[in-house]
């Protein structure tokens, strides 16, 4: 196997075992888990497990009306296109980052989150905070991050959830729905008529700022500077006083 593509590909995000995987299946054009095992000399119930990654992110299909189930990789030009999403997300979020650049001991903290496992454990640490604000949409997070937000609204129900809460929402039926639910655990909600989708998460609790793009590939910056947030919840309250109530 090309020693260069593995290496090529591993830059891209692959790990090892995920770009051999995905190498043997462009080799092979479609196979089952036996033959990507003795392409790639992996076992096979590590095949299972990295096609199964790679199926999550679009990189590899499996074919359809097949006795056996056997998988294709997708064109590798999708991997390019994931690529040039992270890199314009994070390019949109330049001039904020730069705006932080202060000296001495006032410089913020920045921590970069790429996995969902790290995301994830972002949401459960907010959800401690005494209090947040949020601008989101439900509907991206729950596609992203399956079932979080049915088991958000059930530790809620168990009071394991203390945050209280500002939320500030899109036009759209799952995101109603939602803070409907949230509005019974003492939480506040109001969505813009206007707009019926995000594409972000954004956060400000504690002294801490969260973006979640919730794009493509999601991943989440968290920036720890108090005056930007205290100058950011001025923002907040602009934008919450063109909220509508939610019925």
């Amino acid at each position: 196997m090309n020693e260069d593509l593995l290496k090529l590909l591993e830059k891209t995000g692959f790990t090892e075992k995920e770009a051999k995987v995905y190498l043997s299946l462009l080799e092979l054009g479609q196979a089952d888990v036996s033959d990507i095992a003795k392409k790639s000399e992996l076992k096979r119930s590590i095949i299972y497990v990295l096609l199964e990654g790679l199926i999550k992110r679009g990189y590899v299909n499996e074919v359809l009306n097949k006795k056996i189930n056997t998988y294709q990789a997708t064109d590798p030009s999708v991997i390019l296109s994931q690529l040039k999403s992270v890199t314009k997300d994070f390019s949109d979020m330049i001039p904020i980052l730069k705006t932080l650049s202060n000296k001495g001991d006032n410089r913020p903290k920045i921590t970069y989150l790429e996995t969902k496992d790290g995301i994830i454990n972002m949401y459960d640490k907010m959800n401690q905070s005494k209090e947040a604000l949020f601008i989101s949409s439900y509907e991206k997070l729950d596609r992203h991050f399956p079932r979080v937000v049915e088991e958000w609204t059930k530790y809620f129900k168990k009071g394991l959830i203390p945050i209280k809460g500002r939320y500030l929402i899109a036009n759209n039926r799952f995101d109603l729905d939602t803070m409907k639910k949230f509005k019974t655990f003492n939480q506040e909600a109001r969505y813009l008529p206007d707009v019926v989708d995000f594409k972000m998460d954004f956060a400000l609790y504690e002294n801490k700022l969260a973006i979640t793009s919730l794009d493509e590939k999601p991943f989440a910056v968290v920036i720890e500077s108090a005056g930007l947030v205290d100058s950011l919840k001025t923002i907040f309250e602009i934008a919450w006083s063109q909220g509508k109530e939610i019925q």
